[in-house]
């Protein structure tokens, strides 16, 4: 094997020689964070948001890596999502926040699944499904406080709330909503939506509540309530004091040229050379979920060296300009990091005008993916 251009990991060479992008998740990160997060809510519990297959990085081994750390309320968007997360965590809580859509009932009974309920539509149908089977069902409800994307709105909640018997049907668990502007610590809405859910919550006295994503929980113990709903801050997408970035993506080296002065790379020509070069490709592109913003904007790192990237990204592959960097770093079979603890996705996304979450998401399937 050539000698890598990380600090070298004996798991390496367990790598399949024909893979170019590897994804690797630490799962001792992970509970790690999870701890830290716990750890700052003296009353609150803390439940694991693991929606969007655990923000790209792998809901199936972090939901039970959570589970053993003691985690026992989940929450995904969507039904699919739930119905995967079942059997992984068999006596936990798994709420489902889009809610049990028209005909999706039956599924959320045989599962054992909460539904978050968003209107009043969905309301009804879950009480009558209760009825049908002689029983009543758990649920939560979603007040919205301000965000304008699901929820009771105002006038349902007003409705809601002056025939509190529309409730009768269901066996609630909980009321939550969800702060819009939660990392702008010095953002007025912020204490608007607390003051409404505290208005909200009147009517529902003796019923847990749920505010908190993981910046909320950085907002102060008023925020915290029954429990808070960490996402990103498990694995490391957003930055607080001990928080680490819970992945590393790695890009193995296929070829190395030079390249004249005057020369361009990549598609569009876009970018043409101001001196003679030393370029490296590497096996991995937006087919495996890179931004193509990234063309230019950003680098890798070859050991403690960074490597810009140059020319467009194309689907399968990275042009990298390795002409001031040592020879040994960059040997064909090598491997390149693209993001890591020391290379954080929120700095790579704030570099491209974006948010960690929408590259995380984006991994795709093609990656080698692997935990430790």
């Amino acid at each position: 094997m050539v000698e890598s251009a990380l600090k070298y990991d004996p798991s390496w060479e367990n790598i399949p020689s024909h893979i170019c992008g590897w994804l690797e998740v630490d799962l001792n990160t992970v509970a790690q964070n999870y701890t830290l997060l716990r750890d700052q809510l003296p009353h609150a519990q803390c439940a694991a948001v693991v929606k969007a297959n655990a923000y790209g990085l792998g809901a199936q081994p972090i939901s039970q890596r959570l589970y053993i750390e003691g985690c026992r309320h989940f929450f995904v968007a969507h039904l699919d999502e739930a119905r995967a997360l079942r059997p992984l965590v068999p006596d936990a809580t798994i709420y489902v926040l889009t809610g049990c859509l028209a005909g999706t009932e039956s599924d959320f009974y045989e599962n054992n699944l909460t539904p978050v309920l968003n209107d009043y539509a969905m309301l009804d149908r879950w009480v009558d499904f209760g009825k049908s089977k002689s029983q009543v069902l758990p649920a939560i409800l979603h007040m919205d406080t301000g965000m304008n994307r699901i929820g009771f709105d105002n006038h349902a909640l007003k409705k809601l709330t002056e025939s509190m018997g529309a409730l009768a049907g269901i066996n609630l668990q909980g009321i939550m909503s969800h702060l819009a502007c939660s990392p702008d610590k010095t953002h007025p809405q912020n204490e608007q939506q607390r003051q409404l859910f505290e208005q909200v919550c009147k009517s529902f006295p003796d019923v847990p509540k749920s505010l908190a994503d993981t910046a909320g929980i950085y907002l102060g113990e008023s925020y915290h309530y029954d429990m808070v709903r960490p996402g990103k801050g498990l694995f490391g997408l957003y930055q607080a004091p001990g928080l680490q970035q819970a992945f590393t993506l790695k890009a193995r080296i296929i070829q190395v040229r030079q390249a004249s002065k005057g020369e361009t790379v990549g598609y569009g020509a876009q970018k043409t050379l101001e001196k003679d070069s030393v370029l490296a490709t590497l096996g991995i592109g937006y087919g495996d979920g890179l931004d193509r913003r990234s063309s230019g904007h950003s680098s890798v790192l070859l050991g403690q060296h960074k490597a810009s990237i140059v020319g467009s990204l194309s689907m399968d592959y990275t042009v990298i300009d390795v002409t001031d960097i040592p020879a040994e770093l960059y040997q064909v079979g090598s491997w390149a990091q693209l993001t890591g603890p020391d290379q954080p996705l929120e700095d790579l996304s704030r570099q491209l005008g974006t948010i960690s979450r929408e590259l995380s998401t984006r991994l795709g399937n093609r990656l080698y993916r692997s935990e430790k």
